[in-house]
């Protein structure tokens, strides 16, 4: 035999390589398409892609836990907040069982999809996907009616909360347009002493390298009281082109708790000062001066705790005038909005002298930002309702996204019933979901 007839004689090796091969091919030829390379059975494959959903879900589980960790331990420390948010009742038991409903239907349409497709029941399957779809629906569309209210009454967190809302009427309590209060001169002077006096001196005369001297300000002599109100609810940066000082004025003087009817009330502050001060001679010709009178009054604006406003000098009997004489209050920093419960009626009664505003008005409950009932941090609860309820939202469009895909799938005959794990594994996503929120509707909506 020659070389070269040995050489193309086949070798064991190779024959066994061939026949490798031909199987392999078979095997390729007869393996369901759904099937995954590096599975070997469909029910293999589906057993893994069940373990690997479990664990995402317990990923889920871990996320929505820590939240639920952090509402106890805020509930446990401020019970008084969540008794007086049920009490004002700002939100809706109703709105909230129709969507609990709303998602255990969902549920019952999903469970009944999986049966379908496990049946190789093609229709069926598409309309209770479709179900399913149209509730989850209406639930994101409840869930932006009840947002919309929160929105548009300032339900909602950080310091807005404490704001009222555009247009809002405090006589009534209502939405309805209305106007602010004239502007008190002794709130003003209190505010002014705890949160602007740091910046712009006692009587406005400015405080180097803080603020502006702002006794003979022409813009706020010549406006009324809206456009500076305007003008200090925003502030202006270093930055701003239109300032001139080099000095930043901080929105609300730095107090974000302030309201608007609050800097009405500093505005009747500064135009008290802003005219020539008072000045005081023997022959006692002020006392003809009603006006004047009115500038200098004494005015008791707060007990101990709060610095009183200032007061006139002694009358010399010398003929060389003298001015007035201001008592520098004992702190600047501003002070908080409420008091711990409890506390809060007997301070503001003691301190003010008049009858507490009522909780309901003729024509309903009146805001909260200038309910006197109101415990401190009430907008923290509102940080967790949009928290926890915003991100199990985002949790249902993204299950919103995934039954939309199995519908279409389902359409063109892409399960059956020897390939069906995409929409049972939907359908798991889609019932923790539904859990999820069958323990958010009692912790908000329910317990007090």
């Amino acid at each position: 035999m020659t070389a070269t007839n040995l050489a193309l004689q086949p070798r064991a090796v190779d024959a066994k390589q061939v026949a490798a091969a031909t199987v392999d091919q078979r095997d390729a030829h007869d393996r369901w398409p759904q099937l995954a390379p590096h599975f070997d059975t469909m029910p293999q494959q589906y057993e893994a892609a069940k373990l690997g959903m479990w664990l995402f879900l317990a990923t889920e589980v871990l996320l929505f836990g820590g939240l639920f960790c952090a509402y106890a331990v805020f509930r446990g420390n401020h019970p008084e907040v969540f008794a007086w948010v049920g009490e004002r009742g700002f939100l809706d038991v109703k709105w909230g069982a129709a969507n609990t409903v709303v998602l255990i239907v969902s549920s019952v349409f999903m469970a009944t999809a999986v049966t379908f497709v496990q049946r190789n029941r093609r229709w069926p399957v598409i309309i209770a996907l479709a179900a399913t779809f149209l509730c989850g629906v209406i639930f994101m569309a409840v869930k932006s009616v009840e947002y919309e209210h929160k929105f548009h009454e300032n339900l909602v967190w950080g310091t807005k909360f404490y704001e009222l809302p555009p247009g809002f009427d405090l006589a009534t309590g209502s939405g309805a347009a209305g106007t602010l209060a004239p502007g008190d001169l002794a709130k003003g002077t209190r505010i002014w002493n705890t949160t602007c006096r740091s910046c712009h001196g006692v009587a406005g005369e400015g405080v180097a390298g803080q603020g502006r001297d702002i006794r003979s300000s022409e813009f706020i002599q010549s406006r009324d009281d809206l456009e500076p109100v305007a003008y200090i609810k925003v502030g202006r940066t270093v930055g701003d082109p239109l300032n001139t000082t080099g000095m930043a004025m901080p929105p609300k003087g730095g107090n974000p708790l302030l309201t608007e009817q609050d800097l009405v009330h500093v505005i009747a502050y500064v135009r008290n000062f802003q005219a020539p001060l008072p000045q005081f001679t023997t022959d006692n010709a002020v006392k003809d001066d009603t006006a004047a009178q009115e500038r200098v009054a004494p005015i008791d604006v707060a007990a101990d705790d709060v610095v009183r406003p200032s007061t006139p000098a002694a009358i010399e009997t010398a003929s060389e005038p003298v001015q007035e004489e201001f008592w520098i209050p004992a702190s600047s920093i501003p002070l908080a909005r409420s008091a711990p419960a409890g506390m809060n009626l007997a301070v503001l009664a003691a301190h003010e002298g008049a009858p507490q505003s009522p909780r309901f008005s003729a024509e309903g409950p009146v805001h909260q930002s200038v309910d006197p009932d109101r415990p401190a941090n009430a907008h923290l609860f509102f940080t967790f309702y949009f928290v926890m309820t915003g991100l199990h939202g985002l949790h249902v469009l993204v299950g919103l996204g995934v039954i939309a895909w199995l519908m279409v799938r389902s359409i063109w005959g892409h399960f059956g019933r020897t390939y069906f794990a995409p929409v049972d594994l939907g359908g798991l996503y889609w019932h923790v979901v539904d859990l999820i929120w069958i323990f958010l509707f009692p912790l908000f909506y329910l317990i007090r």
